[in-house]
């Protein structure tokens, strides 16, 4: 989790904790999802990685 803080916090994150919280709640989610529903039409998964830490850290490109 502090490697989460970190890294939300030198991306700009204007509350890393919470940012943290969020991404760990995002990708255990994901992951979560994937194993208990592998038949669905997933993207790559860095794909949706990428995504769920760009929409938390409202980072562009």
């Amino acid at each position: 989790m502090t490697l989460l803080v970190d890294t939300a916090a030198a991306a700009g994150a204007p509350d890393p904790e919470a940012t943290a919280q969020c991404l760990w709640a995002g990708m255990d989610g994901l992951i979560t999802l994937r194993q208990d529903r592998p038949s669905s039409p997933w993207l790559p998964l860095d794909r949706l990685v990428e995504a769920l830490v760009r929409a938390h850290l409202c980072t562009g490109g």
